[in-house]
């Protein structure tokens, strides 16, 4: 898990490291697909990078970087897997586009404010905006970056199950162990 900045910073680093190198690569659309989500995926380590430099002081970085960037970053997450990758027109992607446009909406609701450390010694996370994410909304989240791919919904899943039991405080920062798995995965499948 990402507790400090160190970390943040060199999860950011080593997955754009590998993507750049993949997209270098022969890659089919599917395979280009999941290396730009990775990109994305892994600039969360941006905000949790600036957090932990900051020591979470209540200022401004922390408010902006809490307020803005983190909602940007984790909504591009969710648009670019329901609105640039999702192909098909069935009724359920509508549904889900929609729900895509509320999960967007509440972000920039949800994370106003500063960002926090958990209160755990040694696996320490920020706790965006200061609240916890309630596990219903995290596992939402997850099913809406992974649809329609199931093996793709499965790893989420049993991510955040994990991170439940380890932390039991600070989601963001399995954004940090996913990250640098599904790097090294890609890196040794495509």
């Amino acid at each position: 898990m990402c507790f400090s900045f160190e970390v943040s910073l060199g999860t950011f680093l080593f997955s754009w490291g590998v993507s750049l190198y993949l997209l270098r690569k022969n890659l089919t659309k599917y395979q280009r697909q999941n290396v730009i989500f990775l990109m994305i995926f892994s600039s969360m380590q941006i905000p949790d990078a600036i957090l932990w430099y900051n020591k979470m002081k209540k200022n401004r970085v922390n408010l902006y970087t809490t307020s803005y960037l983190i909602p940007f970053l984790l909504s591009l997450q969710l648009i670019y897997n329901n609105f640039i990758r999702l192909e098909s027109n069935e009724t359920l992607d509508t549904i889900v586009r929609l729900m895509t446009l509320y999960a967007v909406y509440n972000m920039f609701i949800r994370y106003r404010g500063y960002s926090t450390a958990s209160c755990d010694i040694y696996f320490s996370s920020p706790v965006w905006g200061g609240k916890e994410l309630e596990w219903y909304i995290l596992f939402i989240f997850g099913l809406l970056i992974s649809y329609p791919d199931i093996s793709r919904g499965f790893i989420v899943l049993t991510a955040l199950l994990i991170s439940q039991l380890i932390t039991n405080s600070g989601y963001g920062s399995m954004w940090c162990a996913i990250a640098n798995s599904v790097a090294v995965y890609y890196l040794y499948k495509y």
